[in-house]
């Protein structure tokens, strides 16, 4: 059976989808545009703030990102932008930039060192995207766990309260320094004689709120609701009082009109060495998070996706949103693709009118955008935190084996200690070392055939001194796990009784070099005591690899018996009457 392979990426995939569209899909997607946006607008702005940026950077991401990302993805469903991992991602990437090698800037200048990083890292993910799209790089993401994934997110949402929790208390934070998550959460400590009450009053008046309409008004959009309820209360706030004592957006220096203003991005050589890992990190994180919610829909939906498209189309998004100066970049968004699903957006088209009435909106409602407390917006950053934890897959993790539960406490761990990027590599590299631990120990089992001719497992307990000795091997037999083979099979030749030895390769369907010359050494170890090596099993593939490297020359074509799928055991039925034949 051939498996699926890759889509072809194209630049033009909406084109047949638009040969069919039809006013009744036209009116839903205007629906589930329209809800979508709603929602669009809150959360850009939290995540704007829980990047450190203005604004306008999760607006830009949300109008420009998803338009560009929708039109050349294939989901019918996805709607990108900016995202919760992304905006942590960046956070942590530029502070510590910023302390490592800026931490002197002050003001103005810091403002436009920072927008300069963010728009190397964006112009990086971008090529990276579209490159990783192109060498099919989505199917590297099997090697990433479930649990690395899992330990992963839930070290961003501590990361993701320990940032919040300093607007959502009003406490302050002091120098602004790259922090570790375990830092953070200490000058918190050591900060909360600064606390505003008043501030915290209304965080938790706005977090309840929220909860409440998500409960009853489900179909509402609760986020909008709450942050316009909540801006209203701090400003008869601050109006009873001389001095403001909730902060609101419009309190910040980096609060401007969200005028886009278009640039020429420049990859700076001097800079690039310095965000080059974290754009790797956020690259990657973009693409699982594209890969993970376009699956998940196009399950649901129905609907066929090409997840090399869907990278495709966020690498060239991302690459287009460089050209827009002091922008997040974009990503997949669970929350939002979710609400388009259950409005029953029909095409791409209603994630590309969502990004159309954002913008609409944005511009004409900029003043009240700027009358929107701080505490209020961290509340709804921190309402999204329980969606990132899936608590049923992290108890699942702890109960399978103890190495799903190791590595998932490593990941979380790291994410604690180090900085988010350096984190996510941490859990790649355990990742990838625990399937390579894994697929490079071979399974070999040792067998005989009874008295009615059936091939038998013997048991690794019991001392067997045959003449012929019939070793099976199951698993992928590559460099990795060539030295394994050797010391396992060792034991076997060093008994003198053994007179010949019928290799069952039966389930191996790749080997390297390393493999045939571990095979090799075997032979010729067992030819220089006069012994024997018959090899039962073979594919059509470990064949080819074997007469290129030599090996059916030197062990001999009368000694290499091709397996029959419809009768396994035959071959090795056939190895063995060579191998009685050779010891005679």
């Amino acid at each position: 059976m051939k498996l699926p392979k890759a889509g072809t990426i194209t630049c033009t995939p909406f084109i047949e989808e638009f040969r069919k569209y039809s006013f009744s899909y036209f009116k839903n997607d205007v629906w589930a545009a329209l809800a979508v946006a709603l929602m669009t607008i809150p959360q850009s702005i939290a995540y704007a703030l829980l990047a450190g940026l203005p604004p306008r950077a999760g607006f830009y991401s949300a109008i420009f990102g998803t338009i560009f990302s929708a039109s050349l993805g294939s989901s019918r469903v996805l709607i990108s932008g900016p995202s919760t991992g992304t905006a942590i991602l960046i956070q942590t990437s530029i502070a510590e930039v910023l302390y490592a090698y800026y931490a002197t800037a002050t003001g103005l200048e810091k403002e436009a060192i920072v927008l300069h990083i963010l728009t190397q890292i964006v112009i990086i993910m971008g090529i990276i995207q579209i490159l990783a799209a192109f060498f099919n790089v989505s199917k590297l993401l099997q090697f990433v766990s479930r649990p690395v994934v899992l330990g992963y997110f839930a070290g961003i949402t501590v990361a993701i309260i320990s940032t919040q929790i300093f607007y959502f208390t009003g406490v302050s934070k002091g120098s602004n320094i790259a922090d570790s998550t375990l830092l953070k959460i200490w000058v918190f400590f050591s900060q909360i004689f600064t606390i505003s009450f008043p501030t915290v009053i209304l965080g938790v008046f706005s977090l309840a709120l929220l909860i409440l309409i998500r409960k009853i008004w489900k179909k509402l959009p609760d986020a909008l609701i709450m942050l316009v309820i909540a801006a209203g209360i701090a400003y008869f706030m601050n109006l009873s009082f001389d001095q403001a004592i909730v902060k609101r957006l419009g309190d910040l220096e980096i609060t401007r009109e969200p005028i886009p203003q278009l640039t020429f991005p420049i990859i700076d050589l001097t800079l690039i060495n310095k965000v080059f890992p974290a754009a790797v990190a956020i690259s990657l994180l973009g693409i699982l998070e594209i890969f993970s919610i376009s699956r998940t829909f196009a399950a649901k939906s129905g609907h066929r996706t090409v997840v090399n498209q869907d990278v495709f189309g966020l690498g060239i998004a991302n690459a287009l949103l460089s050209f827009i100066y002091g922008t997040l970049p974009a990503s997949g968004s669970a929350t939002r693709t979710s609400l388009n699903y259950q409005m029953e957006g029909k095409t791409r088209a209603a994630a590309i009118f969502s990004g159309i009435f954002t913008g609409i909106i944005v511009l004409s409602c900029w003043p009240l955008v700027k009358l929107i407390p701080l505490s209020a917006l961290a509340a709804l950053l921190m309402a999204t935190v329980p969606t990132l934890m899936n608590w049923g897959e992290i108890r699942l993790c702890f109960y399978a084996t103890k190495e799903d539960a190791t590595v998932f406490l490593i990941t979380f761990i790291s994410c604690l200690i180090f900085s988010l990027d350096i984190a996510f590599f941490i859990g790649i590299v355990i990742s990838i070392a625990s399937y390579l631990r894994k697929s490079a120990t071979p399974h070999l089992v040792e067998y005989a055939f009874n008295s009615k001719g059936r091939l038998i497992v013997i048991s690794a307990k019991a001392e067997v001194h045959r003449k012929v000795r019939i070793i099976g091997i199951a698993g992928e037999l590559y460099f990795a796990s060539a030295d394994i083979f050797q010391t396992a099979i060792q034991s076997i030749a060093e008994d003198k009784k053994t007179a010949a030895i019928v290799l069952r390769l039966n389930n191996i369907y790749h080997m390297d070099a390393s493999m045939c010359l571990a095979i090799l050494n075997l032979y010729e170890s067992l030819h220089f005591t006069r012994r024997h090596l018959v090899i039962s099993g073979l594919t059509e593939e470990v064949w080819h690899v074997f007469h290129r490297a030599g090996l059916v020359k030197q062990i001999g074509l009368d000694n290499l018996y091709f397996t029959d799928e419809t009768n396994p055991q035959f071959s090795t039925w056939k190895a063995c009457l060579r191998a009685q034949e050779l010891i005679q």
